[in-house]
């Protein structure tokens, strides 16, 4: 058999409430998150401080569906919201606390993999 072609399911690593997670493997870049979250769900909730560099910025892509974008910079205290509408890239740098609600149905690509981050994620007790 030759490989022109290969075909192979994205495997779901979570699902809860909000929606589901897949990862993705690409051998030349790394692992990447894609996250299926319904009408109504919020995930992040935390900030980065920059520790590791695929969270300084964190980068992701909303593909699908839109989205609210909560922001609250902790070094200066400016806060604010952005509606997102895919497609949209987003950079968010370090010391920003930030959440995102889904305003509809929509598929995210995270571009970094949970591991890599978890050391530099953050959460607040009152945002």
């Amino acid at each position: 058999m030759s490989k022109q072609i290969i075909i192979q399911p994205i495997p779901q690593k979570s699902e809860d409430s909000r929606g589901s997670a897949h990862f993705i493997d690409l051998k030349q870049l790394g692992e990447y998150m894609i996250f299926y979250r319904k009408k109504g769900a919020i995930g992040g909730n935390h900030y980065h401080k920059g520790l590791s560099t695929a969270k300084n910025p964190e980068q992701f892509l909303l593909v699908s569906g839109e989205a609210t974008l909560r922001w609250k910079n902790l070094e200066t205290q400016e806060s604010g919201m952005y509606k997102l509408i895919s497609p949209v890239e987003v950079h968010i740098y370090p010391w920003i606390w930030h959440e995102v609600e889904a305003d509809t149905d929509y598929i995210m690509i995270e571009l970094n993999a949970m591991e890599e981050g978890k050391a530099d994620t953050f959460y607040l007790e009152n945002n």
